[in-house]
């Protein structure tokens, strides 16, 4: 969803100047698969026809359908087609005249799609004049037309909104432009603009966060004050979004959801996981018979050696249950409901692309974590205080896993028997 009814507001057709180099580093970050399926809906649709200097529409709707053609062909070669043969037929032919803002706004939704550790992320809190926190819901049509009149008073602007077809989120990517001054480069009937690095945001449904790209640079600043005028406020309660302080950026925006979206599981991690998983508690009017404790001596199954001992604890640790499984499809409340995550792990060249899940990935990967340990010292009455961070992929992971490397003690370097609570995740 995009428009352009405001000055200063580019439409879904301009076609931004970067070079065939950078269209290909852009398009070779996407799957084999999501590259075939745009390609294949851009001749269909009215603004993203093929663009090729100097054709005629004529010309344009024969490419149209050679397009829909090849990519049909494409998809019923049993050797397949590379990457790169895709990406190099839509810069250099298709579209060897550029790719527009709508074209490159999909292309990048859609890798937040595909790649959810493409993008780093951070949160804003919406709250009221008396600091309360406060639940926002948002007509996404009315907050573009809020959004794009406000940033039109200070740059060439665009901005896309869609709806995450996995997790309940809107997301709105929000790009700006500068105008140079003077330039050397002639471009008919346009002038030369310079772009700004999109910033990206996802609003999840029915939460006080904003979830958005991290940055402290001017451009971030005015879009994220921008974003908070254009929130539904009212009179009497006008609304604020108040940026959290020392946050890590977080490379994940499904963690980022389940932190801070609607998922029950944000205040219920690490041991607590099955009150949030329904797994403990049973309904009052629910079977007794399904309760946890009454198939306890049945699903418990016999320990044979101390390392599978050592496991069964740090799994009820770290993930709360014996197996360390969870009985919930989605870790999140989906009242519209979404669509199953679509996995490119099949096509050969995207081998090892996407990630990889074991018996130990947490519930809301984190790659950055860290702890200040105070300690009062003794009859000088000050404190001592040691900061540990630690950072990985996955840091609860990775300490879940390391905790049952051994079951030798003097080999141990985490024993899952002792370890404090906080460095369990919960």
């Amino acid at each position: 969803m995009a428009r352009n009814n405001r000055r200063n507001v580019l439409p879904n057709t301009y076609v931004p100047v970067l070079s065939k180099k950078a269209l290909t580093t852009v398009l070779m970050r996407s799957p084999k698969r999501s590259l075939m399926e745009l390609v294949q809906r851009w001749p269909q649709l009215a603004n993203t026809q093929p663009n090729i200097d100097g054709a005629k529409p004529r010309e344009i709707r024969r490419i149209g359908k050679e397009v829909l053609e090849t990519v049909r062909q494409w998809r019923a070669s049993p050797a397949g087609v590379s990457k790169r043969t895709i990406v190099d037929t839509i810069v250099y032919e298709w579209w060897s005249g550029g790719l527009n803002l709508l074209q490159l706004s999909q292309i990048d939704c859609q890798l937040i799609v595909d790649r959810p550790n493409a993008y780093s992320w951070v949160y804003s809190t919406v709250r009221d004049f008396s600091g309360a926190e406060v639940a926002v819901s948002l007509d996404p049509a009315k907050f573009l037309d809020r959004l794009s009149m406000d940033l039109s008073t200070l740059y060439l602007s665009y901005i896309y909104i869609c709806r995450h077809p996995q997790l309940p989120l809107v997301l709105i990517r929000i790009q700006v432009f500068d105008l140079q001054p003077m330039s050397t480069v002639k471009r008919s009937n346009r002038p030369h603009i310079s772009s700004n690095r999109p910033f990206l945001a996802a609003i999840p449904m029915n939460s006080s966060h904003i979830i958005h790209s991290p940055g402290d640079d001017v451009v971030s600043s005015i879009v994220h004050q921008a974003i908070e005028r254009s929130l539904p406020q009212s009179r009497g309660r006008p609304l604020t979004l108040e940026a959290a302080t020392n946050q890590a950026p977080v490379r994940s925006l499904e963690s980022m959801h389940i932190l801070h979206g609607n998922s029950r599981f944000a205040h219920s991690m690490g041991a607590w996981a099955p009150y949030a998983d329904n797994s403990v508690d049973t309904s009052p009017l629910g079977d007794t018979t399904n309760h946890v404790l009454a198939s306890e001596n049945a699903s418990v199954q016999p320990v044979a050696t101390p390392l599978q001992e050592l496991k069964t604890i740090a799994n009820l640790r770290f993930k709360g249950t014996k197996d360390g499984a969870y009985k919930s499809e989605k870790l999140f409340d989906d009242d519209e409901g979404s669509k199953p995550k679509r996995w490119h792990g099949d096509d050969d060249d995207e081998a090892g692309e996407n990630p990889t899940t074991s018996e130990f990935t947490s519930i809301a990967p984190l790659q950055h974590v860290s702890f200040v340990l105070k300690e009062p010292i003794e009859k000088s009455g000050d404190e001592s205080a040691i900061k540990i961070t630690l950072v990985g992929s996955d840091v609860y992971a990775g300490l879940h896993e390391l905790s049952v490397a051994t079951a030798d003690e003097n080999e141990m370097v985490l024993d899952p028997r002792s370890i404090p609570n906080w460095l369990t995740g919960t």
